[in-house]
């Protein structure tokens, strides 16, 4: 047996290798990729529909203003007759939205203990409009995290 015939037999195994590693490697991937990817989300028929966000309308810009404008004083806030002070009993505390709803943006956050004034509560009364001691900042949180305090004070 020659040169020639080592050569052959060299380059055939030598390929016969690289033919399995490059299987198994493809294999692995597919079997990697098949059992890390996430299983599809579950749907119950008790599921509510996905609220759809439409997009905003474009608003027609204001005239401008007069040159030399009166300063206006900032409105405070007038509590309403159902208004009831509350504390927040959820140990992480709560975000305070903009709207009732999980999707709607951040305005704020309150913390465990914190007080608060309960201004209403939405129609499905899973949500309650707050305004928040101190700041001002109103908004709604998820209801059922907070306890009244008493006595409230007369409105």
């Amino acid at each position: 047996m020659g040169w020639s015939g080592f050569f052959k037999g060299f380059s055939a195994v030598v390929v016969a290798i690289v033919l399995l590693l490059g299987g198994s490697y493809a294999l692995l991937q597919f079997l990697v990729a098949q059992f890390t990817a996430p299983p599809p989300r579950p749907t119950f028929p008790n599921d509510k529909p996905a609220a759809t966000v439409k997009p905003a309308a474009a608003k027609p810009s204001p005239p401008p203003a007069p040159a030399i404008a009166a300063p206006k004083p900032s409105p405070t806030p007038s509590p309403t007759p159902a208004a009831k002070r509350a504390r927040i009993t959820l140990g992480e505390g709560l975000n305070v939205r903009q709207a009732p709803s999980a999707e709607a943006e951040r305005v704020d956050g309150v913390d465990y203990n914190d007080e608060v004034t309960v201004l209403e509560t939405s129609p499905d009364q899973e949500w309650i409009k707050i305004r928040i001691a101190g700041s001002g900042v109103e908004g709604w949180i998820k209801s059922g995290y907070t306890e009244p305090l008493s006595p409230n004070p007369p409105q």
